[in-house]
C-alpha cells in the first residue's frame, strides 16, 4: 500500500489500557489475527522475566476500525492488523500470573510486579479508519515483511537482558583463539569449503544454548530464561571448552573443510553436546572436570577428511571436488556422540 493511499484514510494514536484491551478482546470488540501460541509464549516469558525490573518495551499496536466509528478518540471495536499476538498474549497473563504465584519466591515477586504493570499500563495503537479487507492484509504484509530486521550481531551486541545474547557477545569478544578461528557475523549459515570462518553467529550461540540447557533447541532463547549456573560461569566453562577443543586441532585451520571435520557443523555440534551430556545440572566445579577429562580423550582422533570413520555416519558428497558433508539430522548427531563416548 502506498503512502498516498493511506493518507487519505482517517487515522488516530490512541491509548487504551491493557486491561481495556483484554475486556474488549473477551468481548469479541476486538478481532486478531491468527494467533501463533509459540510467539504469545515468548511475549508472556518476556513480560514475567522483565516484571521486576520493569524494562519492557511494547510497541504500538496498528488496527482498523470501520468508517465512523472513532468517537472522542476512541474505537468501540478493532480489527487487529499489527499486534495480535500481544492482545492475545495479554489475555493470557492472568492464567500466567496464577501458576507463577505457586512457584517459587522469585516467581511470586515476578507475578505481583506484572499483576500490578497489567493494571496501571496502557499501550499505543494507530487506529485507522474504514480499510478494506484488502488494504488490511496489505498493511500487516508491508510492516511484518518489508520493515527492515534488526541484524542477529546487533541483537547480541545491544540485548543486555537475554542471558544467552549476554553470554555470545561477551564469549566472541573476548576468547582470542575463538576469533583466530573465525566467526562468520553476516551470515546465518556457512558454505564450505570456501568459507573458511569455524561459525556464523548464529550457530556460535545455538552451541552456547548446549552449554544451558544440554540440548539443541530450535528456539533456543524461550529455553533459557531460567539456568542454574550464572552467566559468568557458563563464560568460564565456554572457555574452558574452547580451550580444550583448540588444543586438538589449531584455530587456525580448523575452519578449513578440506583439512579439519570439526568445520562440520553437525560433528561441532556432536562435540558440544557430548562434553555437556547430562551435565546442565550439575555443580560449576563437577562439570569444569568433566569437560576437560571428556575433550582429552578425543586428542587422539583423525579430524582429517581423509579418515575413513567419517563415511559410517549418513552424509552426501557435495561440490568439486566432492567432499564427504554429514547429515545434519538429529540422529545422525546422536550416532557421532555415541561414537565420541567410544575414543
Amino acid at each position: 500500500m502506498i503512502l498516498g493511499e493511506l493518507d487519505r484514510k482517517r487515522r488516530k494514536m490512541v491509548s487504551y489500557s491493557i486491561m481495556e484491551l483484554v475486556h474488549m478482546y473477551r468481548n469479541g470488540q476486538i478481532a486478531t489475527r491468527e494467533i501463533n501460541q509459540l510467539r504469545v509464549r515468548s511475549i508472556k516469558n518476556y513480560l514475567l522475566d522483565n516484571a521486576l525490573t520493569k524494562n519492557i518495551y511494547l510497541p504500538p499496536i496498528v488496527a482498523n476500525s470501520r468508517e465512523g466509528t472513532i468517537l472522542n478518540g476512541e474505537a468501540f471495536e478493532l480489527s487487529i492488523i499489527d499486534g495480535t499476538q500481544r492482545i492475545a498474549a495479554f489475555a493470557q497473563l492472568e492464567d500466567s500470573i496464577l501458576k507463577a504465584l505457586k512457584k517459587d519466591e522469585e516467581k511470586v515477586k515476578q507475578a505481583y510486579e506484572l499483576d500490578s504493570f497489567m493494571k496501571e499500563s496502557s499501550i499505543a495503537i494507530q487506529v485507522f479508519e474504514g480499510l478494506t479487507q484488502a488494504e488490511e492484509s496489505q498493511l500487516y504484509l508491508d510492516l511484518n515483511l518489508k520493515g527492515k530486521k534488526v541484524a542477529l550481531s546487533k541483537r547480541i551486541s545491544f540485548d543486555s537482558r537475554n542471558n544467552l545474547n549476554v553470554i555470545t557477545n561477551q564469549v566472541l569478544h573476548t576468547h582470542q583463539s575463538l576469533k583466530t578461528a573465525g566467526v562468520e557475523l553476516e551470515k546465518r549459515s556457512i558454505n564450505r569449503p570456501g568459507n573458511k570462518n569455524l561459525l556464523s553467529l548464529s550457530q556460535l550461540r545455538q552451541v552456547i544454548g548446549i552449554f544451558m540447557t544440554g540440548k539443541v533447541h530450535v528456539n533456543i532463547e524461550e529455553k533459557v530464561s531460567s539456568s542454574p549456573l550464572s552467566n559468568s560461569e557458563y563464560i568460564t566453562l565456554i572457555h574452558l571448552y574452547l580451550n580444550e577443543l583448540f588444543d586438538i586441532y589449531p584455530a587456525e585451520q580448523m575452519g578449513d573443510y578440506t583439512k579439519c571435520m570439526l568445520a562440520s557443523y553437525p560433528l561441532f555440534v556432536a562435540v558440544a553436546l557430548y562434553a555437556n551430556d547430562k551435565m546442565e545440572k550439575q555443580h560449576m566445579e563437577q562439570r569444569q572436570q568433566l569437560i576437560s577429562t571428556r575433550m582429552s580423550k578425543l586428542k587422539e582422533v583423525d579430524w582429517s577428511p581423509a579418515n575413513p570413520i567419517w563415511k559410517e555416519f549418513k552424509g552426501t558428497y557435495k561440490g568439486r571436488p566432492p567432499l564427504f558433508h554429514l547429515s545434519k539430522d538429529k540422529n545422525n548427531i546422536e550416532e557421532l556422540v555415541r561414537w565420541l563416548y567410544s575414543c
